[in-house]
């Protein structure tokens, strides 16, 4: 045991002083103190209850979160230990707190750790990028106020039964449901406090119903929307801020319970703005069930409205359309697109559901999707998809093929040996070539994102998390080591436009023209086309551009990122699925 002569820091000092070596209990009892220390705040305007992790309270979200889907480098202990605010002898247990933390947090640099000496090359040169992260997630972050840790409870003792000799498991879980507790009474103490000398009708009236909702929850389910949105601010300060998902569907019972929409009204747009203060990923409403049924309901077009009024573009706002949908709900979107803010972002079901079940994942929760992140796709509160894995440059493959698996500005052989691309008689032998480079980049960056999801189920268990998410619960294992009910992963394309518009412009000057020999090509790129100046103005402005339906280049592209998707399917994660295809692009220079 520690004795700590400082008060900051709370999770790692309960973490470093449990005395079980398990690392779930010891989480287990870092989220315990957060809950028993952290500054809290009973928002006067709002009437929400939030969790202030920030570096005024002596940690941030991400040391807790750390052990969930954000990347914890940047946990508090790292950025703070020098600030002059605290004292010598404050310094000196921030620096131990950072000491005897480290061995229990190597994944808070994969790469560092865990990567071989290639990898970490690859990593650092910008050639590929994977698995140094967990991703988002969609947990069901209204289940605390729609059942209520009691029910919940008595859910984990019911599984325990199921799992033998998973007791750490199962126990962290009861010991994080209890900090909930703590948690409401805190902010039912806080209110009564603050209730003193209140003047203010509507704020007494905010206050007054946050001791109401602690006098039953979080034992008990709440009663109506505004409960279940206090309710929800807990639960998703806690958790860390991510993606709150289908918003519409698991809180709907909740408004449809509430006699008077005006204050139901209040507490959504409240919620609304806090979502956009905190940047709060990817909302999403609307759609369709299994059975081609339409799920629009009264709080979908609340949202609509909320998001023409303000404009914020934060947080993301996912519309899921089909059919069915209503010709009002669409007239609604559109309204709020023509604000400023371009959302809601529209996803067709009879597209996106298909894809997920040629995953496996049946209809039923094919139907469940909802947008993660910034345009990521999971299941709600039932999958842990990865998302934003790895990514793989396309023309990064392109650049090996025509340097025989060289990187022609360092030299470095990271690619394949597929032959001298002047050999190449026909663009069919080149295109092969290319094919076998994005195979073997692919396969490059899957083995760091299975080498990065290892790392995460190793040393980041949370039993927080895994309350949350169908399937831990039930399995006995943790949302970071295949707990949920669907682990695939995601490798996104990136590039695609630039890879087709290259593989276009070879195949026409080079083996149909024959404007161009393949040594002359690659002695242009090798001088950065200096001396080929007629060369680079005819290839940069030749018509052939992805995206102009134009079928030349536009089926190159369609080619090869079907072979890229199809690829991936036949790749398992560590977690226990498969891995599919994304194209969500972006420039990490």
């Amino acid at each position: 045991m520690y004795e700590f002569k400082t008060d900051a820091e709370p999770f790692g000092r309960a973490f470093l002083n449990c005395e079980s070596p398990d690392r779930a209990t010891k989480i287990a009892a870092g989220i315990t103190a957060v809950c028993r220390h952290s500054k809290l705040s009973v928002d006067r305007q709002k009437g929400l209850c939030l969790l202030r992790m920030d570096l005024e309270n002596g940690f941030s979200n991400e040391t807790v979160t750390g052990f969930s889907y954000r990347n914890p480098s940047h946990c508090w202990p790292w950025r703070c230990e020098c600030e002059n605010k605290y004292t010598d002898d404050e310094k000196e247990d921030l620096a131990l707190i950072r000491r005897e933390m480290e061995p229990w947090v190597k994944h808070t640099d994969v790469v560092k750790n865990f990567y071989s000496p290639e990898q970490q090359e690859m990593m650092h040169s910008g050639l590929l990028w994977g698995g140094n992260w967990i991703g988002h997630a969609n947990p069901n972050f209204a289940d605390i106020a729609l059942y209520g840790t009691t029910a919940i409870k008595a859910r984990v003792e019911e599984n325990r039964k199921k799992n033998p000799g998973k007791d750490a498991f199962y126990d962290s879980m009861i010991t994080v449901l209890d900090a909930f507790s703590i948690l409401g009474e805190r902010f039912s103490a806080q209110a009564r406090e603050m209730l003193e000398g209140e003047t203010d009708p509507a704020v007494r009236r905010r206050l007054e119903k946050v001791i109401s909702t602690f006098d039953h929850a979080p034992e008990l389910p709440c009663r109506d929307f505004p409960e279940a949105c206090i309710m929800f601010g807990v639960t998703f300060t806690l958790d860390g801020i991510d993606s709150p998902g289908h918003f519409d569907q698991y809180m709907y019972p909740f408004w449809e319970a509430t006699g008077d929409k005006d204050v139901a009204r209040e507490y959504l747009e409240g919620l609304w703005i806090f979502f956009h203060d905190t940047r709060t990923w990817n909302l999403c409403i609307s759609g369709s069930d299994e059975h081609g049924r339409d799920l629009t309901n009264e709080l979908s077009y609340e949202i609509l409205d909320l998001t023409a009024k303000y404009a914020f573009q934060t947080p993301n706002l996912t519309m899921r359309c089909h059919p069915g949908t209503p010709e009002k709900l669409m007239r609604a979107a559109y309204r709020a697109i023509a604000s400023g803010c371009g959302m809601p972002t529209l996803y067709n079901d009879a597209a996106v559901c298909p894809a997920l079940e040629n995953l496996g994942i049946p209809p039923a929760d094919s139907h469940r999707y909802v947008m993660n992140g910034c345009n990521q796709i999971d299941i709600q509160g039932k999958s842990h998809m990865g998302l934003e894995d790895g990514e793989v440059l396309f023309p990064v493959a392109l650049e090996f093929t025509l340097f025989n698996g060289t990187e022609p500005k360092t030299g470095k052989a990271f690619g394949l040996k597929t032959g001298d691309p002047r050999g190449f008689a026909t663009f069919d032998e080149f295109y092969a070539a290319f094919i076998k480079q994005l195979d073997h980049m692919t396969d490059l960056s899957a083995d760091m994102a299975n080498t990065g999801q290892k790392a995460f189920a190793e040393y980041a268990p949370n039993p927080l998390r895994s309350i949350l998410i169908e399937g831990c619960m039930e399995k006995g294992r943790f949302y970071s080591d295949g707990g949920p009910l669907y682990n695939n992963g995601q490798i996104l394309a990136e590039g695609i436009a630039d890879c087709a518009d290259s593989l276009a412009a070879i195949k026409k000057f080079v083996y149909e023209d024959k404007k161009y020999t393949m040594a002359e090509l690659v002695d242009a790129l090798e001088k950065d086309f200096v001396g080929y100046e007629t060369m680079q103005r005819e290839l940069a402005s030749c018509e052939l551009k992805f995206g102009n339906d134009i079928d030349y280049v536009d089926s190159i592209a369609a080619g090869v990122v079907d072979h890229f998707n199809e690829y991936l399917t036949h790749i398992r994660t560590y977690r226990g699925g498969v891995y599919s295809g994304g194209c969500s692009p972006y420039n990490r220079a």
